[in-house]
Formats: C-alpha cells, structure tokens, sequence
C-alpha cells in the first residue's frame, strides 16, 4: 500500500472518529453553575484530564485565526461522552506540581482558559471530578449572530481549528503526519474526511444561508456537517437547525 492510500485510509479512520464522537447523544444539561467545587479532584482515581500546555496550543489558535470570528471569545465547554455521564457537580482544578487553582465552571459547564499564569504552571494539567474518557473538551466559539437555532459558519470554523490545535499531538505520529498532509480535518482536501459538530438535541432539519443563497447540510442524530473548507460559503453564512418536537 502506498503512501497516499495510507493517508486516505487515516483520513478516512479520523473523520469516522469524530462522526462517531458527534453522533452520541449527550446527556440532559446542568442548570446553573458549579454547585460543588469542594469536590477532591485529587481523590479521584484516575480522573478526567487534559494537558494544560495542549490547551493553550489551543488559544493560541485561536488567536492567529480571529478574524474568523472576531466578535466571539475562546471559552470551552465540558460534555459527556455517554449520556450516562452525571454532568452536575463537576469541579475542574489546574494543577501543578507547585500550584493549584479551581476553574470556575458556568451555565452548561462552559468556562473560560486562564493563560499567563508563569512558570509554576508549565508543566499543569488540567483535572476533573469524572473518570478518564467520560467527558469530551471542546472550543466553544459563538458571535452575537447566533441563537439556540442558529450557528455562523467561521465561528465553526474556528472551533475546528482550535480543537485540532489542541487535539492533534495526542495522534499518533502516523495519524497526524497523514492528517497534517492532507489539510487536517478543518480543510480537508478529501471529501471522505468531514468534521461533525454535536448539538443536545436531534436535528431534523439543518440549512445554511448567504446573501440571498442556501443549501441544505447533511446532518445525523444529534451532529450536522456544515461546508467548514467550502470558501464559496463565507464565514458570515449562517447555519439554521431545526430540532425535534421544536415548538
């Protein structure tokens, strides 16, 4: 097999994973804000984690690509993997050998990175009051434009460049060299490889509109595939979802 069918064959491996990742219905939301940041993290057993040095790769992302969305801020929102996963009650800390700091969680678990917090923090990791692999970590970028129906199309777009920033150096080498080829899943040159964002609810309807044109986005379940590497599409375009039993 050559190279380039190698690189398919990974393109297309990824770009189930994360159809698969998008397609789990999540659990119902919390309601209000971190009603227990007592809760020992550090007691847990192999707890939920992130690198806090991938995450600021993160931001930094975000910050090269702003003019995508240059009305929207860089938060990050906590969702489960299975709808069994308890989303209530989740205490977040940063953690270091030499320091530690809870993460205030918001509405939904949404909560903002802080960064620049010096040399004490090189090394932190990020931690959660949930076993490993129970929670996905991902960008949440939304302008003034958007409502519960409504997503633009460049803050998705920065919420893909943002995740892959993040997510990328946990690949594996071949993985990522072959992903990194082909324009990484947020400019895929393939179009076997697609990046999938994942909503609450079921989607039964999903059309995307600008300057007088639409055309509908595939959609499954609970995830829709907007055209994030289509530039006759332009950032400000805006996605409209209809769900289930909407009323």
């Amino acid at each position: 097999m050559n190279m380039r069918a190698i690189a398919a064959l990974l393109l297309c491996l990824y770009g189930a994973a994360v159809q698969a990742r998008a397609d789990t219905a999540p659990a119902m939301e919390p309601s209000a804000l971190d009603a227990a940041a007592s809760v020992d993290v550090k007691g847990m057993r192999d707890p939920d984690w992130k690198p806090y040095s991938a995450m600021l790769k993160g931001v930094k992302r975000y910050e090269e690509k702003h003019a995508l969305a240059p009305g929207a801020q860089l938060r990050f929102i906590l969702q489960p993997r299975h709808a069994d996963v308890d989303m209530h009650a989740i205490a977040l800390r940063l953690e270091s050998d030499e320091a530690g700091m809870p993460i205030p969680l918001g509405e939904r678990n949404i909560f903002s990175l802080p960064v620049e917090l010096g040399p004490l923090y090189e090394k932190a990791e990020l931690t959660l009051n949930r076993k490993a692999g129970s929670v996905r970590w991902l960008p949440y970028v939304r302008s003034a434009a958007t409502s519960d129906t409504i997503r633009r199309l460049g803050d998705l777009r920065l919420t893909c460049e943002v995740h892959w920033a993040i997510d990328k150096e946990t690949l594996p080498f071949a993985m990522r060299t072959a992903m990194g080829a082909l324009g990484g899943p947020c400019n895929f040159v393939s179009q076997k490889g697609t990046y999938s964002f994942a909503e609450a609810r079921r989607i039964v309807a999903a059309t995307i509109s600008f300057d007088g044109k639409s055309a509908p986005v595939p959609f499954s379940g609970f995830s829709f595939t907007p055209p994030l590497r289509e530039q006759d599409w332009s950032d400000d375009s805006t996605i409209e979802l209809t769900f289930e039993n909407a009323k």
